[in-house]
């Protein structure tokens, strides 16, 4: 059995994997020819003549596999690709499998994710813009909160911290800048018991 068959059922399920993005192309060193084709991406047939020579290197000394490389498929689409040596039992290079893998749309999702994400310079929270700091305005909600109930901060046990916490979400206090964070010190909570009460508001 010619030494890259062993790996066939390998390949075919490379393909399927990834389909339609991936195309394996292997080649005969000896002859100098593409020998077989998975999921034909390249428009290149079996037969066709291997470009060996585009490697620079002597077929003796080819490395175990090439370090992935790019190229141009034929419709101008870029190609991620890598190759590998399959060798016999004196091992000698007998055998290339190409691996190369349609990269076109995920340049073009990088691109729109990198439209969507983008802002003009570092754009702030609209309500820290146009009112005061994050940190002042969570100060004063507490100050108000505890002044209202005539107590204080040093005073309150577990069960008037969790009042306290829900009483910051009903203003709106976690809609500012590493609320949980602030909060979570200024009472002098962890914030998993931060998130804990918020979780009992549900």
């Amino acid at each position: 059995m010619e030494e890259w068959k062993r790996y066939k059922t390998l390949l075919q399920g490379v393909v399927e994997l990834f389909a339609p993005l991936v195309e394996v192309a292997v080649h005969d060193i000896k002859k100098g020819k593409i020998i077989a084709l998975f999921n034909n991406l390249s428009q290149r047939k079996v037969g066709d003549p291997s470009p060996l020579k585009q490697f620079g290197v002597e077929t003796k000394d080819f490395p175990d596999r090439f370090s992935p490389y790019y190229k141009e498929n034929w419709d101008g689409r870029p190609l991620k690709c890598t190759t590998i040596t399959v060798r016999d039992g004196k091992k000698t290079p007998v055998y290339l499998i190409c691996i190369n893998v349609d990269t076109s749309l995920a340049f073009q999702a990088e691109k729109l994710l990198s439209a969507f994400l983008a802002t003009k310079g570092e754009a702030e929270n609209p309500i820290e813009t146009y009112t005061i700091k994050s940190d002042e305005q969570m100060s004063e909600m507490v100050d108000q909160y505890l002044k209202e109930g005539k107590q204080t901060l040093a005073g309150l046990d577990r069960k008037e911290k969790k009042k306290l916490v829900w009483h910051l979400y009903e203003k709106g206090a976690f809609n500012l800048k590493n609320a949980a964070s602030f909060i979570s010190a200024k009472l002098n909570l962890s914030r998993a018991t931060i998130y804990n009460y918020l979780g009992e508001l549900e």
